[in-house]
């Protein structure tokens, strides 16, 4: 059973390796090696884990069997700049459906706050799964580089999304 709730900073360690995991197995291929080496390098910080706890939102899974239950994604909204961030499913929970409930989970609350539209900048990798899901399209994307604190410069596409009634 898959279940969103707001994160914690307890949450924070397996949103950290979970990002990590998505970026390295999700980005490869579509991106250099040493890049992807330099954006996952580094600790678990306590900025990143004030973050968790303060905007993250979790998915879930929980085993019937033993109830106890494990985090398997991740997802952020920038509420000021009506911007999707962090979504990333770890790599074993990849194709089921997990990212696509984060973003559900997201555009409705999104909606109920008032905003029209969201935005994201997608890696290479997950453009086609965010047209999927109703970003982009004519108008509604552009090609852009995202520039990581860490110094490196990726290639990614800007999209947006208009929410309906």
């Amino acid at each position: 059973m898959l279940r969103i709730r707001k994160a914690t900073q307890l949450d924070a360690k397996a949103c950290w390796d979970i990002r990590n995991a998505a970026i390295n197995k999700g980005c490869a291929g579509f991106y250099a090696q040493d890049d992807l080496e330099i954006w996952t390098q580094g600790e678990l910080t306590e900025s990143f884990r004030r973050m968790v706890g303060a905007h993250f939102y979790v998915a879930e899974i929980l085993n019937e069997t033993t109830q106890e239950s494990t985090v398997v994604g991740t997802i952020m909204l920038d509420e000021p700049y009506a911007q999707v961030e962090a979504l990333f499913v770890s790599p074993e929970a990849m194709g089921l459906g997990i990212g696509r409930s984060l973003l559900q989970f997201i555009e409705t609350k999104a909606f109920n706050l008032g905003l029209a539209q969201l935005r994201l900048e997608s890696t290479l990798n997950a453009v086609e799964f965010y047209r999927h899901c109703g970003f982009g399209g004519e108008g509604l994307e552009e090609e852009s580089i995202y520039c990581s604190p860490r110094g490196i410069a990726l290639e990614c596409m800007v999209m947006y999304k208009n929410l309906a009634c």
